[in-house]
């Protein structure tokens, strides 16, 4: 496998891609700056980098150009990695001399192709050697993380072991988000679009936790936490843990949800939703990777 440098200050998108890259059996070097990473890179020499667009001081694209510069780093192949999709993008990190361009946040089939284009094994083979070339990234998901759309960790287990999540969330992209950052903390999830739907769900039982936006159609987030409090009869409390895309209100939402237990703001952070799992869970549910 590879030894990959990260070039990234944003400490969920560090940790993510730490993830993904070890999951697939790299060495990973990490970097928060751009200074920092080229020291790591010439002294390393790692077979790849995944290099921040978005960086403090020295961007990313300066750092690139700095990299193909050096005869030292010039033929290690550069991934960019931006946040946001701007159409001149993809043109700036080709003259700049990025390898490849890739939009946060990561997906595993995306990032493990592109780091397979460019680290697969191109060296001269023997006469009669029909071998395809070696990849360095296989294409399977990580443990705990989805192999296809709509296939989700065994749910039976979950249940079994107290760890299955009822997320309530009406925008179909929060929902796609927020079920790859459980898959990869190791959590199946049953997903509910409307308030209505989810208080459903919840009377079937078998949840360990609800997750829940505040603005849903036909029953949003405030009468669902009231219904479900109001049949709850104090047997059997479900920790509530609410996502607002307004972190400013928090204070306001304390004092009008006395029966919710936490609150994330969106979008959810990766460390930030494993340690609401880890403090509202059952104790022993919430788990490592």
């Amino acid at each position: 496998m590879a030894r990959i440098l990260i070039i990234e200050d944003n400490q969920a998108n560090m940790k993510l891609a730490c993830l993904l890259l070890r999951s697939a059996g790299h060495t990973v070097l990490c970097a928060v700056d751009a200074e920092t990473g080229l020291t790591l890179a010439r002294s390393n020499q790692p077979d790849l980098i995944l290099m921040d667009i978005q960086l403090p001081g020295m961007d990313g694209l300066a750092a690139t150009a700095l990299l193909k510069q050096d005869p030292l780093t010039a033929a290690i192949p550069v991934i960019a990695l931006t946040a946001m999709a701007m159409k001149a993008d993809a043109e700036k990190t080709r003259i700049a001399g990025c390898d490849a361009y890739i939009v946060k946040p990561l997906r595993y089939q995306e990032l493990y192709a592109a780091i397979d284009a460019l680290l697969t094994d191109e060296a001269p083979r023997a006469v009669g050697d029909d071998q395809p070339p070696v990849p360095k990234c296989s294409l399977r998901p990580p443990p705990g993380m989805q192999s296809a759309p709509g296939q989700q960790l065994a749910h039976v287990e979950a249940r079994r072991d107290g760890r299955l999540i009822l997320v309530a969330e009406d925008n179909e992209s929060n929902r796609k988000v927020i079920e790859r950052q459980l898959a990869l903390l190791g959590f199946a999830a049953d997903f509910s679009g409307n308030g209505s739907l989810a208080l459903e769900r919840w009377k079937g039982g078998g949840y360990a936790m609800l997750l829940t936006d505040l603005q849903m159609p036909v029953m949003d987030g405030y009468e669902l936490i009231e219904a479900i409090r109001s049949q709850e009869r104090g047997v059997g409390r479900i920790p509530i843990v609410v996502m607002t895309a307004s972190a400013s209100r928090r204070n306001t939402q304390r004092h009008r949800m006395p029966d919710m237990d936490d609150y994330l703001s969106k979008p959810l952070q990766l460390a930030e939703l494993k340690a609401a799992l880890e403090a509202w869970l059952p104790a022993g549910a919430a788990s490592e990777p």
